[in-house]
């Protein structure tokens, strides 16, 4: 199946295609803003905990001990680390690393110098962030009875990193979900769509198979409803136009079959010679001539639109029902058919009919004794089916519809020429030093097929 190649597979994608766009065009400012709000979470959170440690330390002399306990529960409920460096040089909580504590500025006491509430507490500086190696620090300075702390705050790149990680497999994760629902969506809506289609096409084939009695189911959107309804009134109108052609058919054979016995009758009486021979052969060839049209005008009826035979088959089954009466006349027979089937489009009364208006013309325009070959090859697409005989040959004239040279209607190549022209072939005249003849060229059976979807 051609990629795309259903109304369901189109269908779905370009519900996916759509979707998948929208998640490609809303990435990058997504991403962007979970990157920056990763950052802004992860600095406020420092914020916080610098702040708090230094709230802690503003309220007077502090017990080391106490503070460790302090900064070891802050530290492990959050993922910046936060170190204290106290006025006497002391260093606790998490520690920082001298290269980063190197990139920061020199220490310095809080803006505000006194206790103008009467609070009992020290200044505590407003937050302030730097940049470093690897992170942000954020830096509070605290002062009580001891001097000056430094409570740092470090935010690292990796742990952002991680943050930003874990955000982007959510919205990820989110967006295959939108895209899978669209998928489903789209699904869904296709296969309401497909189904009726589907089933009005399995409809059409089966009309035109000659089942003239299917009709196809009306469900589905309004336009593809209307498709169904439209099928079956059409399905009705050949209905209407076989049956007239019944009635046709049926008035031709009355119409002409009465004046043609009468016409028959009177040869009949006439003295015999040759002329009357001559009368009797033609009366006879527009009886047989007459019976055929009449089939063929019924023909659609019984075998649709898409006829089918094996054409080995029909061929041996012609040439057994010649082969008496080419014995009789001395005429040696040459009958060449593969082994395996060959199936061709075409009605099986139809290659019957086109075989015998061949082989009658070879019996008619030929001396008494002159052999004949009939050859069935099969090829790439179909079959060439050959009729020939060593006689004079055919004159290119003959191909002209309902022309003769021989005193005949002309109607022998027309029929054999509507047989293969039926399966999508042609006919032609084979002419070589040895023998002469007539090649149908046969065409393979077609077999309608609906794409599943």
């Amino acid at each position: 199946m051609r990629l795309f190649g259903t109304l369901r597979s189109r269908v779905i994608a370009l519900a996916v295609g759509v979707a998948t766009l929208v998640v490609v065009l809303a990435a990058v400012p997504i991403a962007l803003l979970l990157r920056s709000s990763a950052y802004g979470d992860a600095a406020r959170h420092a914020t916080d905990a610098a702040q708090s440690a230094a709230d802690y330390i503003s309220t007077g002399k502090v017990d080391d001990d106490l503070l460790k306990s302090y900064l070891t529960r802050l530290n492990e409920r959050g993922n910046t680390p936060v170190t204290v460096i106290m006025g006497d040089g002391d260093v606790l909580g998490a520690g920082l690393d001298s290269s980063v504590l190197g990139q920061l500025p020199q220490q310095r006491a809080p803006d505000v110098h006194g206790d103008h509430d009467q609070d009992n507490l020290g200044q505590v500086s407003t937050a302030r962030t730097f940049d470093v190696d690897g992170g942000r620090v954020v830096q509070v300075l605290a002062q009580n009875d001891q001097g000056v702390a430094q409570v740092l705050s470090l935010v690292t790149d990796d742990s952002v990193a991680d943050t930003i990680r874990e955000r982007y497999l959510i919205v990820g994760g989110s967006s295959l979900v939108l895209i899978m629902l669209a998928w489903l969506a789209a699904d869904l809506t296709a296969r309401r769509l497909v189904r009726p289609l589907q089933r009005t096409a399995e409809t059409a084939v089966a009309l035109s198979s000659g089942r003239l009695e299917a009709r196809a189911p009306v469900g589905g959107p309004d336009e593809v409803a209307r498709v169904a309804i439209e099928l079956n009134a059409l399905a009705d109108r050949i209905d209407e136009l076989l049956l007239q052609e019944r009635e046709a058919a049926a008035d031709l054979s009355h119409r002409l079959r009465t004046p043609l016995t009468a016409v028959r009758l009177a040869v009949e009486a006439l003295p015999p010679g040759a002329r009357t021979h001559d009368l009797e052969e033609q009366v006879a060839l527009l009886e047989r001539s007459l019976t055929q049209l009449i089939k063929a005008a019924r023909r659609p009826v019984r075998e649709g639109l898409h006829p089918r035979c094996e054409a080995g088959a029909v061929v041996r089954e012609r040439a057994t029902f010649w082969t008496p009466l080419a014995e009789d006349q001395g005429r040696p027979v040459t009958l060449s058919v593969p082994d395996q089937p060959v199936w061709v489009r075409t009605a099986e009364e139809d290659l019957s009919a086109a075989l015998d208006a061949l082989l009658e013309n070879v019996v008619a325009h030929t001396p008494e004794g002159t052999a004949f070959t009939v050859r069935l090859t099969q090829t790439t697409d179909g079959a060439y089916l050959d009729v020939l005989d060593e006689g004079p040959g055919i004159p290119a004239t003959a191909l002209q519809r309902g022309r003769s040279d021989r005193g005949s209607t002309g109607l022998g190549l027309d029929i054999a020429r509507a047989a293969a022209e039926a399966s999508g072939g042609s006919l032609h005249l084979l002419q070589d030093p040895v023998a002469h003849g007539v090649r149908l060229v046969l065409k393979t059976d077609p077999q309608p097929a609906l794409t599943n979807s």
